[in-house]
């Protein structure tokens, strides 16, 4: 069985965070997967072994930013995200992927959560941590700064919304259905989160 947990200096970065951005909310979340996805898990891997950074950005108008990508099923918006590099401070992920996926400079309003998910596929597992931030506008000009992400598109939903963009996410056509449902889940604990906020 092949599970990684959340690194020991990563928790020591996270209570550190917490008494800046807010206790984040720590969730498991399981999946079983199709070994086509296992197999790619298992490929990405050693390139993405630190985890990612998931980001709800705020506009000053109050709704949440949404992207597509040209590769997706027609339709598809989530919220951006991405990879966290070597040594990488979570802030500095969230910043330089809000500015590479949006052009934007945002600034941190909360550390919403962070969830550990865990791809089983028969005995064997792959564990990968996300980490959730909620994210305000600063400035800049809504578009991708990188075209190796290949965003074709972008939207806004208002956070009360949210729930709706997870459950698109969980009916993707059959062959994106395990990525749909990864893709879901932080959706709907950021809608959560959010709405007991208010």
């Amino acid at each position: 069985m092949e599970v990684r947990l959340v690194s020991s200096d990563r928790e020591a970065e996270i209570v550190q965070l917490s008494t800046v951005h807010g206790q984040p909310v720590r969730q498991r979340c399981v999946l079983d997967v199709s070994q086509a996805t296992y197999n790619w898990w298992s490929a990405v891997q050693p390139r993405r072994q630190h985890g990612e950074v998931v980001l709800f950005i705020r506009r000053h108008n109050g709704n949440l930013i949404l992207h597509s990508k040209d590769f997706y099923p027609v339709g598809t918006l989530r919220v951006p995200s991405g990879g966290i590099k070597e040594d990488e401070p979570l802030l500095d992920a969230a910043h330089r992927e809000a500015l590479e996926e949006t052009g934007l400079q945002v600034a941190v309003e909360r550390f919403l959560a962070v969830v550990e998910f865990e791809f089983r596929c028969q005995k064997f597992s792959i564990s990968f941590p996300s980490y959730l931030f909620l994210l305000r506008e600063l400035g800049g000009e809504l578009k991708a700064m990188d075209a190796d992400e290949h965003i074709v598109a972008f939207a806004e939903v208002a956070p009360d919304n949210l729930t709706s963009v997870a459950q698109c996410l969980e009916n993707v056509p059959q062959d994106w259905c395990d990525w749909g449902q990864f893709r879901a889940f932080p959706h709907r604990l950021a809608a959560e989160l959010l709405a007991k906020s208010q």
